[in-house]
C-alpha cells in the first residue's frame, strides 16, 4: 500500500508558534517541537500509512501581500509548494487570522474570497495521486480570537475589530467548502486558542486539533475504499 499524502497548509498554528514566546525588539520567537505541533499529532495518530507534510509560515494570508515582506500570501506560493511535495492525496487548508490584522482592512467575505482563490489554484492542478488530477482539499474554519490584545513593535494593536470578524469564519468557509467539493471541519466549535495572546494554539490546543483532523482523514479515506 502506497502511502497518503498529506500537505498541511497553514500560518503560524501550523508552523508551532509559542504563544508568549515572541520578543518584538529582537525578534526572537519559539516553535513547539514536530511531536507537539498539531501535523506532528495527527501523523502520529495516523500511523505509517501516512506521510504529513508541513507547510507553514508565520503571518502567511490567503491572497494578500504585506507592504513591507513577499511571499507570506497563499496564493504566491502554492502552485510551487504542490509541485515540490506532488503527487498529494489532499490538502488542509488552515488560513484566515492573519487577513484580520488592521493593516489589510478586510472583512471575512473577502477572506473567503482568498480561500476561494487557493482552492481553485489547487484544483487547477494535476498533483494528485495519480499526477493526472488535483489533490483532495479539507478546509479547516479557524478558531475565533480569544481576545484582541495582540500588540505590534510600534505597541499597536493589530488585530483591533478582528474578534467579532473571527467568529464569522464558520459560516462563510462551509459555503465556501459545499460550492467547490472540498471536505470540511470547523475547528472552532472544539478549539480555543491560548490565553496568553489570544491568537495561538498552546500545547492542549495542538493536540486537540492534531487528533480532530486525523479522525476527519481517517473518515475521508474510509470513504474513498
Amino acid at each position: 500500500m502506497n502511502k497518503k499524502s498529506i500537505l498541511c497548509f497553514g500560518d503560524s498554528n501550523t508552523w508551532g508558534f509559542i504563544p508568549g514566546a515572541f520578543d518584538p525588539d529582537t525578534f526572537y520567537m519559539e516553535r513547539y517541537s514536530k511531536t507537539i505541533r498539531w501535523p506532528g499529532v495527527m501523523e502520529n495518530i495516523l500511523g505509517s500509512d501516512y506521510n504529513v507534510i508541513e507547510e507553514g509560515l508565520n503571518g502567511r494570508t490567503t491572497n494578500v501581500e504585506y507592504p513591507d515582506l513577499i511571499g507570506r500570501s497563499g496564493t504566491s506560493y502554492i502552485s510551487p509548494c504542490l509541485y515540490s511535495h506532488s503527487p498529494l492525496d489532499i490538502v488542509i487548508i488552515q488560513l484566515g487570522i492573519n487577513d484580520l490584522k488592521v493593516i489589510f482592512d478586510r472583512d471575512v467575505r473577502m477572506i473567503t474570497d482568498g480561500i476561494s482563490e487557493i482552492i481553485d489554484m489547487i484544483q487547477m492542478t494535476t498533483f494528485g495521486p495519480d499526477m493526472q488530477s488535483p489533490p483532495q482539499i479539507l478546509l479547516l474554519s479557524p478558531p475565533a480570537l480569544v481576545h484582541e490584545g495582540y500588540l505590534d513593535v510600534n505597541n499597536e494593536l493589530i488585530f483591533k475589530g478582528g474578534k467579532e470578524k473571527s467568529m464569522q469564519f464558520h459560516d462563510h468557509y462551509v459555503k465556501l467548502a459545499n460550492k467547490k467539493n472540498c471536505h470540511y471541519f470547523d475547528l472552532s466549535s472544539a478549539v480555543k486558542y491560548s490565553q496568553i495572546d489570544g491568537l495561538h494554539l498552546d500545547e492542549k490546543g495542538h493536540k486537540k486539533t492534531g487528533e480532530l483532523i486525523a479522525s476527519k482523514i481517517q473518515d475521508i479515506f474510509r470513504l474513498d475504499e
